[in-house]
């Protein structure tokens, strides 16, 4: 007799990947589809900042801000010795960001930034899973108004972002935890190229 605390397992086909196995697949799958040629286009362009003294900046919402604000904290370690690279995330400084959103909306909180901060020739990195959100387009676009370099490296097929920024690392997932899982291996590739560039340019 089966106790009601106990029930019957159900029973499991081996064909169906249990759902960690599932996940690591997707992500697998996603990393798999990376535009190696784009990605060496933005270690390229990282290593002309650097050479020649340009700024670059970084932003992202939610686990997007996580990533960029370790990007660029990579970036900045990379370049530790000798030349350094003028790095920064757009989402580190809560006071800002928090006196903009209450100022001017949400939407503005990037694009204010970049529009203080960015000069022609310097390189502003978006990261979106969705590629859809208004204060990230907003940037973009502030960041071409003002002769800056614009890079995407995007989800979901790209969403609106893709066809806004100048060079574009594009995931077609659309399922948040993929994307961001690749985009935090992504900056760890970009940032490897870059100072393997650098040390041997």
């Amino acid at each position: 007799m089966v106790s009601a605390k106990h029930p019957p397992l159900k029973s499991v086909s081996r064909l169906e990947p249990s759902p960690t196995r599932a996940f690591l697949d997707e992500l697998v799958a996603a990393l798999g589809e990376i535009d190696e040629r784009a990605v060496e286009r933005i270690v390229g362009l990282l290593a002309d900042a650097h050479r020649a003294g340009r700024a670059v900046l970084i932003m992202g919402n939610g686990g997007s801000a996580a990533t960029a604000s370790h990007f660029a904290c990579d970036l900045q370690a990379a370049a530790r010795s000798g030349k350094r690279l003028r790095v920064s995330s757009l989402n580190d400084n809560v006071p800002v960001l928090t006196a903009l959103a209450n100022d001017l909306g949400y939407e503005n909180v990037f694009s204010e930034q970049v529009a203080s901060n960015v000069a022609a020739g310097d390189i502003v990195i978006v990261l979106t899973a969705s590629g859809d959100s208004e204060n990230v387009l907003r940037a973009v676009r502030a960041a071409s108004d003002h002769g800056a370099v614009t890079v995407g490296i995007l989800g979901f097929g790209g969403g609106r972002a893709r066809a806004l920024v100048d060079h574009a690392l594009v995931l077609q997932s659309r399922k948040f935890g993929i994307v961001e899982s690749a985009h935090s291996a992504l900056e760890h590739l970009i940032t490897d190229g870059f100072r393997r560039r650098i040390a041997h340019p």
